[in-house]
């Protein structure tokens, strides 16, 4: 009898034990997330409950926001000290967002800042959504997500021998260490200005002279994107060599900030590139 008194009572003691660690782990996720700037905006909305968003950018429901329906009804604020902490934050989210004067006082006020770092092919998408997921407590949902970026990645079929060339409407095109060049590749596709390293001028003589097989634009469907009036995209031999080219329009939403949903652009573009195959001249297809 003695011993399952003794029994019970450890049991109870058990029970106790991991209802305060249950309460604690709670207590650690955050309740009042404010992000400052609209990529922070996208992984907030992606991974956090709405429960737990204080506020957002200004520019949470953008043309260029993948999630701009979802920030609907949740309150914005500017990425300014007075005005984040009128919102009473005990974690702060940002891509670039704020300034030096603001995040020293939210280190000097003791609220936690998550820093979403630099993305530039799917192991930082991976670790990026990782790293937020575990700041908002959140790390299922961001693994269900991955899941379904590799999903999509491992559903994609090669296309040898195709080229693409990445085009903004400002004549800048994307060469290696860019996630549009990482993009490329996931979508079995070369990329045109693959000799060349990070974002460069529209190489507008070579084009003329060797026309990709795919021309791939960027923030083409943005309404806040500016054209330059002397823009190489805008010239027309350019306008003519590209013309007779199939055209992707990637969307402007994923590129603008890059999280698991670029896995979808990904099987889109490979999608494009095989239902167009007989398109491409000789030398860009398999």
């Amino acid at each position: 009898m003695l011993a399952g008194r003794l029994a019970m009572r450890a049991y109870m003691c058990l029970l106790a034990i991991a209802g305060l660690l249950i309460a604690c782990a709670a207590e650690a996720q955050p309740r009042r997330i404010v992000s400052l700037d609209y990529c922070a905006d996208q992984y907030v909305l992606g991974l956090a409950d709405r429960s737990q968003i204080a506020a957002l950018s200004p520019d949470a429901d953008a043309d260029f926001s993948s999630l701009a329906s979802e920030a609907a009804g949740l309150a914005q604020v500017r990425p300014q000290a007075e005005e984040v902490l009128s919102q009473r934050p005990d974690l702060v989210v940002r891509s670039w967002g704020g300034d030096a004067r603001a995040l020293a006082l939210f280190e000097r006020l003791g609220i936690e800042v998550h820093q979403i770092g630099f993305v530039a092919d799917f192991d930082d998408v991976r670790r990026e959504t990782r790293s937020a997921a575990a700041a908002f407590g959140r790390e299922r949902r961001s693994e269900a997500l991955l899941a379904q970026m590799d999903a999509m990645l491992a559903g994609a079929e090669p296309s040898a021998n195709i080229t693409a060339l990445y085009v903004t409407p400002g004549g800048v095109t994307a060469g290696q260490g860019t996630f549009i060049h990482a993009l490329f590749t996931a979508s079995g596709l070369s990329n045109a200005a693959g000799d060349r390293t990070g974002w460069t001028s529209l190489p507008l003589e070579e084009i003329v002279t060797q026309t990709p097989g795919i021309l791939v634009t960027g923030f083409a469907d943005s309404a806040t994107d500016r054209v330059d009036r002397w823009s190489a995209s805008r010239h027309p031999v350019m306008r003519r060599a590209l013309g007779a080219r199939p055209s992707f329009a990637l969307d402007t939403g994923v590129i603008a900030c890059t999280t698991w949903l670029a896995g979808a652009e990904v099987a889109r573009l490979s999608d494009f590139a095989r239902a167009n195959m007989s398109a491409f001249p000789a030398g860009d297809r398999p």
